[in-house]
């Protein structure tokens, strides 16, 4: 089992609970629903995919056992409404925007892995419970507004999630210290996933 400075984990995860918070509240935003359906997506979006990996690792959903995660959450989506209120514009494809959702999707691929590992999951798992993570909040949030789940259809996007996934499985199986492969973790998905969105990689689709 990984003993991981408890920083280490909370600081990552508190990252893709703000982040994501935020995207899901943006969602319900652009869509024009009310405060209710902001709050509901912002807390599915960052917590949603968080309670169905630990679902499938036989956890009580930590989101359930604490204050921390719901404070969390509810802070970046008041953030994400007040943003709103002062700028009264969509910027979802702003850039910011776009960067502070990589950092989610790095975050939650990191404590994915974490809890995957813990589990004494094979790389397999590792590899599932950290994209779930990353993307099942979103995929959540994009089935109740009925849009087809950007993780289907967008940019370079979830594959930055599994690069991570495995970068952790090597790093922790050569030996390399475990809260330096949480950090080299998060690092490695954000600069792929900045590089992605700033060279603008898209997956090869089929034409039709």
């Amino acid at each position: 089992m990984i003993d991981l400075n408890f920083f280490a984990y909370s600081a990552t995860n508190d990252i893709g609970l703000l982040a994501f918070a935020i995207s899901g509240a943006y969602k319900g935003i652009n869509r024009k629903l009310d405060i209710l359906g902001v709050i509901v997506l912002g807390f599915l979006t960052a917590l949603g995919g968080g309670i169905t990996r630990d679902v499938l690792a036989g956890k009580s959903p930590a989101a359930f056992l604490g204050y921390n995660d719901i404070g969390f959450t509810f802070a970046g989506i008041g953030s994400a409404v007040i943003m709103y209120l002062l700028i009264k514009k969509d910027i979802s494809g702003n850039i910011i925007i776009k960067i502070s959702d990589a950092a989610g999707l790095a975050a939650f691929t990191v404590t994915g892995a974490v809890v995957a590992h813990q589990s004494q999951f094979n790389i397999a798992g590792i590899v599932i419970l950290s994209f779930i993570t990353a993307v099942g909040g979103g995929l959540i949030s994009d089935v109740l507004t009925n849009r087809i789940p950007m993780v289907l259809k967008e940019d370079f996007y979830a594959t930055c999630s599994i690069i991570g996934s495995l970068w952790f499985y090597i790093s922790i199986n050569i030996g390399i210290n475990q809260n330096c492969a949480v950090y080299t973790t998060f690092i490695v998905v954000l600069l792929v996933r900045v590089v992605a969105i700033l060279l603008n990689w898209h997956l090869p689709k089929l034409k039709s």
